[in-house]
């Protein structure tokens, strides 16, 4: 008998093996190779059809075979959070980045003036300025890389309680001429990131994230005018998380500048979607007649106990799923010994420990222990990083390649 194990060490040795025979440690999360490159497709023809690029968020997966499937659809940029992501993309081949954070340490500055020194031009990265004390530690860093062209960088413009960002335009035009002054940074447009405002498209989230693009519109046309943004070639105006990602493409790209404009989305969350937060928010689910997004992440476990009339437990908890936005969503299960398609089911998970789940199903008393449970998650950017192996699999749940992690 051959038993896959969670860690699945000989990836090639698995390609073939269907998910219904009961051949996988459990539980797993798996990836569907029709939704995912549905995802790509979908938003590569968005961005056409608006004209504007995408730099996917590479937290959300940090995995180089779905990175690759993003870069082969035409995006122009990965965007990264942290020196670690920006280093998993190097070393997989990305040659732009957008690192959608500040960096304050002058070591970590550094390495990256010697990276992009050593790939002498083969390499691309941006990277956020959103203080003049920023602006200092990043060009202390670059000066002893001895980097000998400029960084380009983005002032971001925050909003007032969330997180990085100047706090006016006031503020950020000030950051925007310590860069100018620096002698070791090129301002190549402006930043910002909406979906601190909220994880709905309510009328009053709407009303909130079409204010805050304003205040972007007009960084940009005063960076402009204050002639800070000469000689640049192409101003980059980028915002867009998996939310209000149609807004942005709208408002940025309304933005009437002297020099030409790219204006770039960092959505992340749309290559897997999900059973939760993104499936009832994402902008493309409400125009008629849309394809829109759909899930391509199913966690796969099995019904460990039936303690009581009611209440199923599962063999899956926090460790193996999602939680900081809502709990797994029960969608179907494979009878015990058997191994066929997945039968829906309806029932809930109500709570999560490290290694169980709790399931009320009064409307599915045929559970059983034994029953293999299909379930969807919430929050693809929680869901990956408790994976090191993924195995994508076809229509017919049969595995046709292993997706690695590194986070």
């Amino acid at each position: 008998m051959n038993f896959i194990f969670r860690e699945i060490e000989d990836g090639q040795s698995v390609i073939g093996t269907s998910m219904l025979g009961g051949d996988f440690e459990l539980p797993r999360l798996v990836l569907k190779r029709s939704a995912l490159e549905h995802n790509i497709a979908t938003m590569a023809k968005f961005c056409a059809a608006h004209h504007v690029s995408i730099a996917p968020h590479a937290k959300t997966t940090m995995a180089p075979g779905i990175l690759r499937r993003q870069t082969e659809s035409g995006s122009w940029a990965m965007t990264v959070a942290t020196m670690q992501q920006l280093r998993a993309c190097v070393a997989s081949g990305v040659t732009r980045v957008v690192v959608a954070n500040e960096i304050v340490n002058p070591r970590a500055a550094e390495w990256l003036g010697r990276t992009l020194a050593a790939h002498d031009g083969a390499l691309e990265v941006f990277c956020l300025v959103d203080s003049a004390a920023g602006v200092a530690r990043l060009s202390m860093g670059l000066r002893a890389s001895s980097l000998e062209r400029p960084l380009p960088v983005l002032v971001e413009l925050g909003t007032a309680g969330g997180r990085a960002g100047a706090r006016s335009i006031d503020d950020a035009v000030r950051v925007a001429q310590a860069a100018a002054e620096s002698g070791v940074l090129k301002l190549a447009g402006v930043e910002g990131f909406e979906g601190i405002l909220g994880g709905t498209r309510s009328p009053d989230n709407l009303a909130k994230v079409d204010s805050y693009l304003g205040q972007m519109q007009d960084l940009a046309c005063r960076l402009e005018a204050d002639g800070l943004l000469e000689d640049v070639g192409e101003v980059v105006l980028s915002a867009g998380g998996s939310t209000f990602f149609d807004r942005v493409a709208i408002a940025l790209g309304a933005v009437a500048l002297r020099s030409p404009t790219r204006v770039v989305l960092r959505s992340g969350c749309y290559v897997t979607h999900d059973h939760g937060n993104y499936g009832g928010s994402a902008p493309l689910a409400s125009e008629p007649g849309h394809p829109g997004f759909v899930p391509a992440l199913e966690l796969w476990s099995e019904i460990i106990s039936t303690p009581e009339p009611g209440r199923a437990i599962a063999g899956f908890g926090r460790r193996d799923a999602p939680f900081d936005a809502g709990l797994p969503v029960a969608l179907a299960r494979i009878p015990a010994g058997e191994t066929g398609v997945p039968v829906p089911m309806v029932a809930s998970v109500t709570g999560l420990n490290d290694q169980h789940a709790y399931l009320e199903t009064v409307q599915a008393p045929e559970v059983k222990v034994g029953d293999r449970l299909i379930c969807g998650i919430r929050h693809p950017c929680t869901a990956f990083d408790k994976w090191r192996k993924v195995p994508m699999v076809d229509d017919d749940y049969r595995v046709v390649e292993i997706i690695e992690t590194f986070f």
